[in-house]
């Protein structure tokens, strides 16, 4: 990156959970500003090596011995006041700032800012935009909640525009202040940090504020947020941009791209569903506005081959397709598994519920989601940051959907979750695929199955090789 940050490069910074998808961004963006860089993560990953290989110090304790002659430490929101490093660092009066405080601190440097807001598709409606102005050679710094081709999670620039993801958790993106804010749709999500939906959509207006505001008209508490500076997108109801004649096409899906009451032109994704007509018609609407020209908005668009773990095809095992997806909330369940079915119903859905508070609040969605599924497994919780809760456990909405659907498959290992797939083939012919839902370490143990089998197949290859011999 030629053009500095206004960032003070002689910080010495360090990064409590550095492999974070979005803390790892900010830790490569203060090494190429020239800042000495650590940080503490408890498990090494692609991300923990790839700062390694940029010069950065990584520690896989959290332990106040990492700290010594650090000047400021970053956290995210999901790290406790009782984590022994932040506890350390204010005991010391080591400055502290949060992540999104320091991102927004990042962003007041760039004259063009887009905040990507919304509860889903934050990361895919990111990278869409991302893909168009890169195809408009516009240069942009990008910020990404999840990776996507070659960038991943972070894309240097070298202009005046800068895009990122704004999240809601812990109303974190209320540090961000962008000359243009997105909201993609506001549903009752991380309901654990906040006062009830009042609150989710009082601090989705508080984000959006009197800045111009891209907004989707088809969402109920979206469109309550309007301000005078608005534009709007969607379907069904009247918009500034919106979409016609949606088909599903072999690659993906195609619409017709309209804004003023006029059609632009045809656009075919590479990606399916309904959900990523919003996505894309909010990448047109902030591009746009931006000044990008039409031809660079579809080529942009048409480009987008989709994210990390969004629908992603890894490979196969037990002679199935297998795929990974994000979702872990009931209304992106339901748009993911809908897609999917569009291509028909031979598959099997393995999920895993993330967060105990989740799964007890929205217990009742979470089974209206899944229910009238063939093939259903869940696997054991992902507790993330929280503490046992039967009521609010995987277990608990496994009974749940046992009710509503008859058999529903749980898997406490991977080996149990390997039984129960090999179960499912051998019982019911004409699977052909398989869909691990979640955001938590399903994705990592969906790459494990695949790559067991790959080896599996190459020994068998090998053994056959020279029985033939």
């Amino acid at each position: 990156m030629d053009k500095k940050i206004l960032f003070p490069n002689h910080l010495k910074v360090y990064f409590i959970g550095i492999g974070g998808v979005s803390m790892s961004g900010l830790a490569k963006l203060l090494i190429a500003n020239g800042n000495h860089v650590s940080g503490s993560d408890k498990l090494k990953s692609s991300a923990t090596r790839e700062l390694e290989d940029l010069g950065a110090k990584v520690y896989y304790t959290h332990s106040p011995s990492n700290l010594e002659d650090v000047d400021l430490v970053v956290y995210s929101s999901a790290i406790g006041q009782d984590n022994p490093e932040l506890s350390f660092a204010e005991k010391t009066s080591i400055p502290t700032i949060r992540r999104s405080k320091l991102l927004g601190e990042l962003l007041a440097d760039f004259k063009r800012t887009v905040g990507i807001s919304g509860c889903h598709g934050k990361t895919t409606a990111t990278a869409m935009l991302a893909s168009v102005l890169i195809k408009a050679k516009l240069d942009p710094t990008v910020f990404l909640g999840g990776e996507y081709s070659d960038l991943k999670n972070l894309l240097l620039g070298n202009s005046d525009i800068a895009i990122a993801e704004a999240c809601e958790y812990k109303k974190s993106f209320l540090d961000i202040k962008p000359k243009i804010s997105v909201v993609l749709n506001i549903d009752n999500d991380h309901l654990d940090s906040f006062d009830g939906m009042k609150d989710v959509v009082s601090s989705f207006k508080q984000f959006v504020g009197d800045r111009l505001a891209i907004i989707n008209a088809d969402d109920t508490y979206a469109v309550g947020i309007s301000n005078c500076t608005t534009v709007t997108f969607g379907i069904d109801n009247v918009a500034t941009y919106y979409a016609t004649d949606i088909k599903e096409t072999q690659k993906g899906i195609s619409f017709t791209a309209c804004a003023y009451a006029k059609p632009y032109g045809r656009i075919n994704l590479q990606v399916n569903g309904k959900h990523n007509v919003y996505n894309a018609l909010s990448a047109f609407a902030s591009a746009d506005v931006l000044g990008v020209p039409f031809t660079a908005v579809k080529r942009g668009l048409e480009a987008f081959t989709g994210v990390k773990r969004r629908n992603e095809l890894l490979g196969s095992f037990s002679g199935l397709k297998c795929y990974a997806d994000y979702a872990h909330h009931p209304t992106e369940l339901r748009a993911t598994l809908s897609a999917f079915a569009e291509k028909g119903r031979d598959f099997i859905a393995v999920f895993q519920p993330h967060t105990y508070s989740r799964t007890k609040i929205l217990m009742s969605d979470f089974i209206e989601a899944l229910k009238n599924l063939d093939n259903v497994i869940i696997y054991k919780s992902y507790p993330a940051r929280e503490k046992f809760d039967r009521l609010g456990s995987a277990k608990a909405l496994k009974e749940n959907l046992e009710k509503q659907m008859g058999i529903c498959l749980y898997a406490q290992t991977i080996r149990e979750l390997k039984s129960n797939v090999d179960k499912l083939v051998k019982e019911r012919e004409g699977l052909r695929r398989i869909i691990f839902l979640g955001a938590g370490d399903i994705y990592q143990i969906a790459e494990t199955l695949v790559k067991q089998n790959t080896i599996c197949k190459k020994s068998l290859e090998k053994d056959k090789k020279v029985f033939v011999k």
